[in-house]
């Protein structure tokens, strides 16, 4: 796996999460309302919130930590339709992508994390869900995109019961994954004002389908068009 984190500012609204629970692997992608400091406050809400419902929750499963994260933020920010518009704190909240994965049981083993491999089995499954955020995915040098749901997490107009939708892909060898908010896309040129672009962003991802993580490939020219 590998992770590019280039933040803006000292503190933000981009940010990840990891847990294991109950044999999977739970990640999460998460873009906060704001930049700064204002995107750091609605940052640590959902940290918190992300905490509560994995880790002490236990849940893994991808639609319900959205539905249970929309309602946390909703009711922390003073959003949900029991407090009138006036009392609500904000009217913030976040996109996401979260995604589980099994972990065969040979992975959870007393070894050292950093000496630990995952296992791929038959019947090994992926589970994605977004609120608003996409899941790239490559197999058989196609690349694919699972569209998260049109529904960000919080703010004042958002349906607090909204059901989030999983999709579940079947892992093979050779697969790779991505999550990533908008923040790549939306990356300005040095020399102009042009975006990135989602479509850029997707060939670069073609681009290094046949590579290993560790050599992900960014050519400097993507910016100094």
């Amino acid at each position: 796996s590998f992770v590019i984190w280039m933040p803006r500012d000292i503190v933000g609204g981009d940010f990840i999460f990891t847990a294991h629970v109950k044999g999977r692997f739970v990640i999460a992608v998460i873009d906060c309302t704001g930049h700064g400091v204002p995107g750091a406050f609605i940052t640590i809400v959902a940290c918190f919130a992300l905490r509560k419902i994995i880790e002490d929750e236990l849940e893994h499963d991808p639609a319900a930590i959205l539905k249970r994260l929309n309602f946390l933020i909703k009711t922390t920010l003073r959003q949900d339709t029991t407090c009138l518009k006036s009392d609500a704190l904000s009217d913030d909240g976040l996109d996401a992508a979260i995604l589980s994965v099994d972990l065969p049981s040979d992975n959870n083993s007393l070894l050292p994390e950093k000496d630990r491999c995952f296992l791929l089995t038959d019947e090994t499954t992926l589970i994605f869900a977004g609120a608003k955020l996409p899941l790239f995915y490559i197999c058989d040098d196609e690349l694919k995109v699972i569209k998260g749901d049109r529904r960000s997490i919080g703010y004042r107009k958002s349906d607090v019961t909204f059901k989030f939708t999983n999709h579940k892909i079947s892992v093979r060898n050779g697969m790779s994954f991505y999550l990533s908010t908008d923040g790549f896309a939306d990356q300005l040129g040095e020399k102009n004002d042009r975006r990135f672009g989602t479509r850029r962003f997707t060939e670069l991802l073609k681009e290094n389908a046949g590579h290993p993580f560790e050599k992900f490939s960014f050519p400097r020219s993507a910016w100094e068009r």
